[in-house]
């Protein structure tokens, strides 16, 4: 009965014709393509978040604004998150501001020390990126303003790094010691305010 039932199938979709078997293929070829996607997004957006956090902890630039906003972000993405690291989150929320900001003072790192940040990848999204035409153009929109502006923040990671290398020139003058610090912390905060717009970016391809 079973096999009469595969070639009963077989016999209509030759009826039918290519097309429509082309378009069951895509059906489900977009739903597994999706799902991979659509994971490796949602990891991005854990990194992206933990990395704004560790950046901000670092020129203690910490708010209670931010914190909330990577709390929300690990509840959202982070599969199985300790309750700790939410609690610990909830914790410095419930702190009252002038303490708040004492601890943020007290936290943040000396203005000689640099963060060892890495770039980001997408080695899913990128393998499959010839594929994508079997999606609607917004969906492929959407996907291809990441992809661009992950690309974008690994040059602000980049520029990072340079200026925390010419940190450890000793043959830097006071004055130019002190500009290439200064670039450093203006290269960290668009770091951060890169991380927040490819999230945003996410979630509108993920419709959340």
């Amino acid at each position: 009965m079973q096999e009469f039932l595969y070639i009963t199938f077989g016999w209509l979709l030759g009826l039918l014709g290519n097309p429509v078997i082309t378009k069951i293929e895509n059906h489900y070829k977009r739903k597994n393509i999706k799902v991979g996607i659509f994971s490796e997004l949602e990891i991005l957006c854990v990194r992206l978040a933990a990395s704004c956090y560790r950046i901000q902890m670092h020129l203690g630039t910490r708010n209670k604004e931010s914190i909330i906003w990577i709390k929300t972000i690990y509840r959202k993405y982070r599969t199985g998150c300790p309750e700790d690291v939410i609690e610990a989150l909830d914790k410095m929320l419930k702190v009252p501001d002038e303490q708040f900001n004492a601890f943020v003072e007290q936290t943040k790192a000396e203005t000689d020390v640099g963060l060892k940040l890495k770039t980001f990848s997408m080695p899913f999204t990128e393998s499959v990126m010839g594929q994508l035409g079997i999606f609607k153009s917004e969906f492929q929109r959407k996907i291809f303003e990441v992809v661009a502006q992950v690309n974008i923040l690994n040059e602000d990671i980049e520029t990072a790094t340079f200026y925390h290398r010419l940190t450890f020139d000793a043959s830097s003058a006071t004055n130019n010691m002190n500009i290439i610090k200064g670039n450093l912390t203006v290269s960290y905060n668009d770091i951060v305010d890169r991380c927040k717009i490819i999230v945003n970016k996410i979630e509108e391809a993920m419709n959340r």
